[in-house]
């Protein structure tokens, strides 16, 4: 679209109107396109440590079953109170973390910002499924 209305010649009534707004608006314009292309390569990057999520999500609710399953063996206690608790903070340390990764407006250290929260993901799914009280 720049290059179009860059050079001088003859436009439609609506090209003239975009070209004005688009001459007098320029640098918003070329600002709001950086951010976008900032907030792709983070979110690429972001997806890029799923796989570690995943992993570390697994082992915890393998560690939470197998405590489950001990807990219930012995006669232990249930919480539902914890279990409830462990699956929002869940959700609270992956939405907000995600979101202040991906808006954060200088340069980020990537691993040092999403291992603690993947370890903190699997503390809690840990937590979650040892204390999960349904029959399975």
């Amino acid at each position: 679209m720049g290059a179009q209305f860059a050079n001088g010649s003859a436009l439609s009534i609506p090209d003239t109107i975009m070209r004005r707004s688009y001459v007098s608006h320029r640098e918003g314009i070329e600002a709001a396109m950086v951010g976008t292309q900032l907030l792709g390569v983070r979110a690429a990057i972001l997806a890029r440590f799923a796989p570690l999520l995943l992993l570390l999500y697994a082992v915890g609710a393998a560690d939470g079953f197998t405590q489950r399953a001990i807990r219930r063996a012995c006669g232990g206690r249930e919480s539902a109170s914890l279990y409830h608790r462990a699956k929002y903070l869940q959700l609270a340390v992956l939405g907000l973390g995600g979101v202040a990764l991906l808006i954060w407006p200088g340069p980020v250290q990537w691993e040092l910002c999403v291992t603690p929260g993947a370890l903190l993901t699997g503390g809690l799914a840990s937590v979650q499924w040892a204390y999960y009280k349904k029959h399975m």
